[in-house]
């Protein structure tokens, strides 16, 4: 089974809230208040995807993150590869083992490379946009 943290849901509330702030720099404080999650876990999210480019970071007394495209311009892969690192189908892909057992299988050239394949054509096909309801208005003009 393939699990997502709750890291990666986290994000994608996180960014839903940025995308209704409509370019406004938010604190991570404020997005906590706004988002009702808690603020060290706003932090790391909003860390990670920073130093990812989905958002951007502004310093100073008017600073804050901010969502610099729409979700339109955003796939579900944007924000797993951002939280979660890259996905491969593949028990030895985090070993760095060269004995690792199943290592043949999971050969460049085999079938669970198509597995992987589809797995990625399929979250950069789901925007977020397919996820996040703000205001279909918005979502159309924006996007």
């Amino acid at each position: 089974m393939i699990k997502l943290s709750k890291m990666t849901d986290y994000a994608v509330v996180v960014l839903g809230f940025l995308a209704k702030q409509a370019g406004k720099p938010m604190s991570a404080s404020q997005v906590s208040t706004g988002t009702r999650l808690p603020e060290p876990t706003v932090q790391k999210v909003l860390k990670l995807m920073a130093s990812k480019k989905l958002i951007t970071a502004q310093r100073g007394a008017s600073g804050g993150y901010l969502l610099p495209l729409s979700l339109g311009c955003l796939s579900v892969y944007d924000v797993v590869l951002a939280i979660e690192g890259p996905i491969e189908v593949d028990p030895c892909y985090h070993d760095g083992a060269d004995d690792c057992i199943l290592s043949k299988l999971y050969a460049p050239n085999s079938r669970w490379n198509k597995v992987n394949t589809a797995i990625k054509e399929t979250l950069k096909s789901i925007k977020l946009t397919d996820l996040i309801t703000i205001n279909n208005k918005d979502i159309k003009e924006r996007a």
